[in-house]
């Protein structure tokens, strides 16, 4: 049988978000515009539980905690519901930008390098959310918002939960083009 990538993201259960860190990846690969080159996932499960790819380890500086808290604030759910899966060794895709482009931690530059990166994958999944969940219920995206793992429509009172029912069939099926999803990230 021959499966569709978008098919196989539709019945698989899960909303998969990759975004790509060209600064991460080194010169000779980022100028490259053909190149995917994926270096950090969110994963966010049927039951809601959201799952980051972390390049960096952890190694008593609070990596593994504040990391997660960079996507858990964005993406708007618990800390608790976050949970942390280490890179495999490959620096073309999780290369340390501050480090030059080699995958290692060190100089306490982890949070520092991905800072950014990281709110903004989780600000993209937010975002990518509450639009489908606007389509869904054919409202408009900006009377929506992201609260404690779900997206809210105040004005009628319709909560989907990011678990199955949005991410597995809205946000699969919503065909929002990630490349086109602007941005806002919540405030420092």
């Amino acid at each position: 049988m021959n499966t569709s990538r978008r098919r196989f993201l539709q019945s698989s259960g899960a909303l998969v978000i990759a975004f790509n860190l060209p600064a991460a990846v080194g010169p000779a690969l980022a100028a490259d515009e053909k190149t995917f080159a994926p270096n950090a996932y969110i994963r966010i499960d049927p039951k809601g539980q959201v799952s980051v790819v972390v390049a960096y380890v952890e190694m008593g500086q609070g990596t593994y905690t504040s990391i997660p808290m960079l996507i858990a604030e964005e993406l708007e759910v618990p800390l608790s519901s976050v949970r942390v899966e280490h890179a495999p060794p490959d620096e073309r895709y999780y290369g340390n930008p501050l480090l030059g482009g080699i995958q290692a931690t060190g100089n306490s530059n982890a949070v520092r390098g991905a800072w950014e990166p990281m709110r903004r994958a989780g600000a993209v999944a937010r975002t990518v959310l509450v639009q489908a969940a606007a389509q869904r219920w054919k409202v408009d995206a900006a009377s929506c918002r992201a609260e404690k793992g779900a997206v809210v429509h105040a004005a009628s009172g319709r909560r989907l939960g990011y678990g199955a029912e949005l991410c597995c069939q809205s946000a699969a099926s919503a065909d929002i083009p990630v490349s086109t999803v602007r941005v806002e990230l919540r405030s420092e």
